[in-house]
């Protein structure tokens, strides 16, 4: 399967790259500055901003399946830091980012669905986050950390709100992924994914099962078709 991957520079992008690569499927990594992504076999690296919509559809073009790994900038690189210290400092980025979102996704989200229509592209798997959610398939300890969290970063939420709702709205075969929050640590490939999963929100998932996540929703989880899928431990 050929799938373009767009975010493909940041920490879940990276992974669903490799992840894809190593099941067999084509890639299209699709990024800003594509110049950082290193050749692979069965790799096309285009560059693509999702501010742009007519650049997103010529980048885009002639895949099978679309992840979008999109989300607030951090401007964070792993660099070879140690993976606790690299988890502290990728978290400080993070919560930054989600303070102050911008529109990436309220804008960015709707650009790629009119270039997936644009090009014939029926599948796109969205990114997204447990705080979407308002926590009635969870624990109620979880659900009050979701709660917690959508008051702290309610500017990213509504940017991302804008974006699910856009997608969902759209006649794709959409499906999006709600992660629980993530880290830089091996993977494990054993984590708890479904619609209305009962995940941890708070429970570090490694961005490598994030990444399988998302690629079964690309490629085999027909049952996951148009719906909102929680994945995390």
């Amino acid at each position: 399967m050929k799938i373009a991957i767009i975010g493909a520079t940041g920490g879940t992008g990276r992974k669903v790259m490799e992840r894809a690569l190593e099941l067999g499927h084509e890639v299209v990594a699709v990024a800003r500055r594509p110049d950082v992504i290193p050749p692979a076999e069965r790799l096309i690296i285009r560059q693509g901003d999702v501010f742009d919509a007519p650049g997103m559809a010529k980048a885009i073009a002639d895949t099978d399946a679309v992840i979008s790994c999109i989300g607030p900038p951090s401007n964070f690189s792993p660099g070879t830091a140690k993976k606790g210290f690299l988890n502290i400092m990728a978290a400080k980025s993070v919560m930054a980012a989600n303070f102050s979102p911008g529109t990436v996704m309220s804008e960015g989200i709707p650009n790629i669905l009119a270039a997936c229509q644009r090009t014939g592209i029926k599948r796109l798997v969205m990114q997204s986050g447990i705080n979407l959610s308002n926590g009635k398939e969870l624990s109620v300890v979880n659900r009050w950390a979701v709660s917690m969290m959508r008051r702290i970063y309610w500017k990213a939420i509504e940017d991302k709100a804008i974006a699910e709702h856009a997608v969902i709205q759209s006649e794709l075969d959409w499906v999006i992924v709600r992660a629980s929050v993530l880290k830089y640590a091996d993977g494990t490939l054993k984590y708890t994914a479904g619609p209305s999963a009962r995940i941890a929100p708070l429970r570090p998932l490694p961005f490598m099962d994030c990444a399988d996540c998302l690629l079964r929703a690309a490629t085999s989880e027909q049952a996951w078709v148009r719906k909102i899928v929680n994945v995390g431990r």
